[in-house]
């Protein structure tokens, strides 16, 4: 299996930036890397997973179904990242 870095999509990005503005924080303060595992199989849906860090945190989040943000949110709304 290999593992790769690859470019978040458009509508990700922009779920991602929405929901730390939407928590009142600095879009600046956050990075996200989006990490892709191809199978072997060629008919397997890819793994891919998001790390997200800030100064404070970091998180990671399943982004197989591309759904991720919604999480991602949920953990803003909560506080996990200060």
């Amino acid at each position: 299996m290999l593992v790769q870095r690859t470019p978040m999509s458009p509508p990700e990005a922009e779920a991602f930036e929405a929901a730390i503005r939407a928590s009142g924080r600095d879009p600046e303060a956050f990075k996200a890397q989006v990490f892709e595992a191809a199978a072997n199989d060629e008919d397997a849906t890819p793994l891919r997973r998001v790390h997200v860090v800030t100064r404070r945190a970091a998180a990671q989040y399943d982004a197989s179904n591309g759904e991720w943000t919604e999480n991602f949110a949920r953990h803003l709304a909560r506080g996990f990242f200060g």
